[in-house]
């Protein structure tokens, strides 16, 4: 007797979740609330040398250094501005990307400096903290984010 084949289950596959399009998972209570890592406009402000402006939300990063896992999300401001750090409502942030890291500090930032390895408009960016090598092209994926006047958002758990 010859081996049977099993049929592949297409309508399983086909009707599989996708994190995007989940407003609420089982591991919610673990992660931090959602903040802010780059405004719609920070990076374009800092380039343009506004007093006061940063490429990314310093202030929002983890205290320290941690191993954790991240997602990292679009969300649309109410206003606009993407200047409310914390006020995005949940139900407006889609997750575009789940990442794990020895170290969630240091990866958010390198997201915020250039936009890493998700930017694809200088892969060498990321590996530079030199301001114009790292943002005058700018991040392709970043860029188009921006561009609709959307600001890019982050929570994180810690991982033992």
């Amino acid at each position: 007797m010859g081996a049977r084949e099993l049929p592949l289950p297409v309508d399983a596959c086909r009707s599989r979740l996708k994190r995007e399009e989940c407003k609420r998972t089982k591991h919610d209570d673990v992660f931090s609330r959602w903040k802010v890592l780059i405004g719609s406009s920070d990076w374009e402000d800092y380039l343009l040398g506004k007093e006061g402006a940063a490429r990314y939300r310093v202030h929002n990063l983890p205290a320290s250094t941690y191993p954790g896992v991240y997602e990292l999300g679009i969300a649309v401001s109410r206003t606009g501005l993407g200047r409310e750090a914390g006020k995005h409502d949940p139900g407006n942030i889609v997750v575009v990307y789940l990442g794990q890291a020895d170290n969630v500090r240091t990866r958010l930032q390198r997201y915020g400096r250039s936009g890493a390895h998700l930017g694809h408009g200088n892969p060498m960016a990321w590996a530079s903290d030199c301001k114009t090598a790292s943002l005058q092209k700018g991040p392709g994926v970043f860029e188009e984010v921006f561009s609709r006047g959307h600001s890019i958002v982050f929570r994180w758990a810690p991982v033992s």
